[in-house]
């Protein structure tokens, strides 16, 4: 109740005063939520932060490429020293998004130097919606020049963002797209799409509340999702899953080392290094590297070897079918700690037992409800300014159709989301 009290009193004081204050509050107020969820490891954050910022003033006065490959090696070194825990702590939450948009921030202030304030930098680098599990802006699409006034309408485009992630967390991750793996034969064939789905809602439903948040302050979030279970080939997947993770790795990795107009060993070699980044990124263990290197794999060989642009109609179908079944069996990589984990996984899948209905349920609820919220007429309801009757009396009942679910299925609000394992 104190942190919600807390939370009115900063988004009042706000609007109240003007930029300056306004990146002051940001910055306090995510401080304050941060000490909330993860307590001392604030002081690595905070570490992280204020050296970033040192860094961007830095390069504000002189242009140096020491000042961008420092802080890079600084935050790298400081990745593996944490991950090994040899200073005594781990990981801290929200280090892989701080990281990221601290180097964004650093490399484009080396090429494009802008005049930021001290605590414009801090806000934009610990603005706590996006903290914990993204997505990862850009400091000259965060920071604003001029005072942000309040806009009832994208206040409550921010309302609805967070009532719809509110319902896709808890009703469809935690209800329909909650699983535990421990299956055989097609109920765990199912429970391995189940777990795709669920794991979809949980991560889309954690960006909308930061982009439902962002909306509240005035900041538009980008779009981290795109329908991406409806993708025909795998780099179509990645270009509309995790997009700001992928723009970044694109537009910092991929590009610089040359991209699309290297030799074919050479490019193989850079998407290889494109997506051990991003298994890193996800996490440290052999697990994940080994979910980076496949997708890196498949998708080297999809634009060499099977080139799905030549197919039909019905291979066209049929290669999606394969893109969403590979993609749902490589998630399985984040629940296990060792690559031996695997093989118990595969044969638990040979052994026979009849499907239950309980595991057609969630499959099929997790499909209906993936097809619904994901469609047009939900991103127009949650985008688009209602002028019509009908639409308006459409928009309301959906809302209200959400919270009543909430009340209905007793649904525990923990926001204990599967990315922050991470």
């Amino acid at each position: 109740m104190i942190t919600v009290l807390i939370f009115l009193i900063a988004l009042i004081a706000y609007y109240t005063f003007g930029i300056r204050y306004q990146s002051v509050i940001l910055t306090m107020l995510s401080l304050y939520v941060y000490w909330q969820v993860a307590e001392w490891n604030i002081i690595v954050i905070g570490i992280i932060a204020l050296f970033s910022l040192a860094f961007c003033k830095l390069l504000s006065k002189q242009k140096k490429k020491l000042y961008v490959i420092l802080p890079i090696v600084c935050i790298a070194t400081s990745f593996l020293l944490l991950r090994d825990r040899i200073i005594g702590w781990g990981l801290p939450l929200g280090f892989s998004v701080l990281s990221f948009t601290a180097l964004s921030l650093l490399i484009d202030q080396y090429h494009s130097n802008q005049k930021y304030r001290n605590f414009e930098v801090l806000s934009y680098l610990l603005f706590f919606p996006k903290i914990f599990a993204g997505p990862i802006e850009r400091a000259s699409r965060f920071i604003i020049d001029k005072p942000t006034r309040f806009n009832g309408m994208e206040f409550y485009k921010g309302i609805k963002y967070l009532i719809f992630a509110v319902f896709v967390k808890f009703v469809m991750g935690d209800q329909c797209g909650k699983t535990e793996m421990s299956a055989f034969g097609l109920n765990q064939l199912a429970n391995v799409f189940v777990f795709a789905f669920g794991f979809f809602f949980d991560f889309w439903s954690y960006t909308l509340m930061a982009i439902g948040v962002g909306k509240l302050f005035g900041y538009t979030l980008s779009i981290s999702f795109n329908r991406p279970y409806e993708s025909r080939t795998f780099q179509e997947f990645w270009h509309r899953w995790n997009i700001t993770l992928g723009t970044w790795l694109r537009d910092y990795v991929y590009i610089p080392l040359g991209g699309n107009r290297n030799s074919t060993f050479k490019w193989i070699a850079i998407v290889m290094v494109v997506f051990l980044l991003s298994g890193l990124w996800h996490g440290s263990t052999l697990p994940f590297i080994l979910w980076g290197l496949c997708h890196g794999v498949l998708l080297c060989v999809e634009r060499k070897i099977i080139k799905p642009e030549r197919f039909n109609c019905f291979g066209v179908l049929i290669y999606r079918l394969v893109v969403i079944t590979l993609v749902a069996f490589l998630w399985q990589l984040f629940l296990i700690d060792s690559v031996k984990d695997i093989v118990p996984l595969i044969h638990s899948l040979l052994i026979y037992e009849q499907l239950t209905s309980q595991i057609l349920y969630q499959f099929c609820a997790c499909l209906i409800g993936m097809f619904l919220l994901t469609s047009k007429k939900a991103v127009m309801i949650l985008n688009g300014q209602q002028s019509e009757a009908r639409s308006i009396i459409t928009e309301v009942s959906v809302l209200s159709l959400m919270l009543v679910s909430l009340l209905l299925l007793n649904c525990q609000m923990s926001f204990n989301f599967f990315y922050f394992r991470f």
